[in-house]
């Protein structure tokens, strides 16, 4: 297929790399110029613009930082957008925003899916990722060959906007995983614990999970871990924390009190705060095994 590329971060250049790889014909677009020369490396076409990429594309993957910015592309999208053409948003922005991203899609004659991620870099680099896919069951249908090339699981969880919800209730999990395997691992150095036997009770345990398993915070216990490989991000700590915040504002439109949610952001804004905010978010670890007195 035709597909188009906007946003060649963390993310989006992997994917691009995947779908080049399963034959797909790919041209991209992002503000770095960096990334796309990379992509052109690979065999994609660079675009003068988005409207020049909307109109060599029958598929176009949006894959960009947050809500402004998704609205800002699908607006330079539009005009140029082809009847057939479906647009993928992979970005994690909020529920409401991306309703209206639908609307003004559909009224060209287009099509629009949300479909946000889980899997980070490693899945992105991999080919692995989770789909969550919100729109029209048809449209994902005609969308799954292509979703294919740079995921493991497409999951279609409902209409417009329902795949940015469940990746948010995704994301606020794992958010709390994070600062509760970080309250573990200080309660248990703090007491003299070996944690290589933490975790291996841990993972045969009902403390089981993925905080767990991939991002225990003590450098040499989980050797592929951020904590092992100077806190390199497959997702930063910032990029987290407007996920968190995006949760949190879409709660409270809805009438859901997330109070571990906002207790979770509280560690983010510190971990931030600390300088940590374009480590991996596990980094947060490091602001709570401080405050233990823990180094």
């Amino acid at each position: 297929m035709k597909v188009g590329f906007v946003g060649l971060g963390a993310m989006g250049l992997p994917m691009t790399r995947n779908l080049l790889g399963a034959g797909h014909e790919v041209t991209v677009a992002s503000r770095s110029p960096g990334p796309v020369a990379t992509a052109v490396s690979l065999g994609a076409s660079a675009a003068a613009s988005v409207a020049e990429l909307a109109g060599a594309s029958e598929v176009v993957f949006l894959c960009v930082p947050n809500s402004p910015e998704v609205v800002e592309v699908v607006d330079a999208l539009v005009p140029a957008l082809g009847g057939r053409t479906i647009v993928l948003d992979c970005s994690t922005i909020d529920p409401d925003v991306e309703r209206v991203q639908h609307e003004k899609v559909r009224s060209t004659g287009a099509r629009y899916l949300d479909a946000p991620l889980s899997g980070g870099t490693v899945g992105a680099e991999k080919g692995t990722l989770t789909v969550m896919v919100g729109g029209d069951a048809g449209t994902v249908d005609e969308a799954r060959p292509v979703l294919g090339a740079v995921a493991g699981l497409v999951v279609h969880v409902g209409g417009p906007g329902m795949g940015q919800v469940v990746k948010l209730c995704n994301n606020l999990i794992y958010a709390a995983q994070m600062v509760a395997t970080a309250e573990a691992t200080a309660l248990a150095t703090r007491s003299g614990v070996d944690l290589d036997k933490l975790l291996e009770v841990l993972l045969h345990s009902t403390g089981d999970c993925t905080a767990v398993r991939t991002r225990l915070p003590v450098p040499g216990v989980v050797a592929d871990s951020p904590a092992s490989n100077g806190w390199k991000p497959g997702f930063m700590t910032d990029l987290m924390a407007k996920d968190i915040d995006l949760a949190l504002a879409y709660g409270a439109r809805a009438g859901v009190p997330l109070g571990v949610t906002a207790t979770a952001r509280q560690v983010l804004t510190a971990a931030s705060t600390a300088g940590y905010g374009r480590e991996d978010f596990s980094a947060l670890a490091k602001v709570v095994l401080r405050a233990a007195g823990v180094e």
